[in-house]
């Protein structure tokens, strides 16, 4: 073991340093860790950029998927296709996102990054789509499995849901 290793303190999450009270208390330290983190990243990327995450999310992801529907967006995304459709508006007013429609269908709309738009993802902060998307999809599918099943039960626990929260931006929250 190098002298570097041996003075270096362990890490927060690391059983030498985990609460030893209540169980659920620590659970709650991890929530307070995950929103404070998630909080803070947006905070930075709306400082650097000008736009909040949910934004720069929608048009980093018209930039990889150029022509895509506003229903795809909001799949995409995992949130409702009207809030897809005002965060469309927002890129759209700012010129970073302009709207064609299908010469097919005219009721099909797809979008396409401007130059504007490209701009800004080039200088924007990684992850494009926020520290904790990007900490799910750095998971197995099994941490997941397990995940998502213990969430669901919390949430099956809680006196209190609005599951409106499902398809609301975190940026939003």
């Amino acid at each position: 073991m190098t002298s570097a290793a041996r003075t270096r303190p362990p890490a927060a999450d690391t059983p030498n340093h985990r609460s030893a009270a209540d169980p659920a208390m620590e659970a709650l330290q991890h929530f307070r860790l995950i929103f404070k983190s998630v909080k803070k990243h947006f905070h930075w990327v709306e400082q650097q950029t000008g736009v909040n995450g949910a934004l720069l999310w929608a048009m980093a992801v018209v930039i990889d998927k150029p022509g895509l529907k506003v229903s795809e967006l909001a799949t995409m995304l995992a949130i409702h296709q009207s809030t897809a459709s005002n965060l469309v508006d927002k890129l759209v007013k700012r010129g970073f996102v302009r709207r064609e429609r299908s010469t097919k269908d005219q009721r099909i709309v797809h979008l396409f990054p401007e130059p504007a738009g490209l701009r800004l993802i080039e200088g924007a902060p990684k992850p494009l789509q926020g520290v904790l998307p990007d900490a799910l999809r750095h998971m197995s599918g099994a941490e997941l499995r397990q995940l998502n099943e213990l969430l669901l039960s919390l949430v099956g626990k809680m006196k209190v849901r609005d599951t409106s929260g499902k398809s609301t931006p975190l940026a939003s929250i």
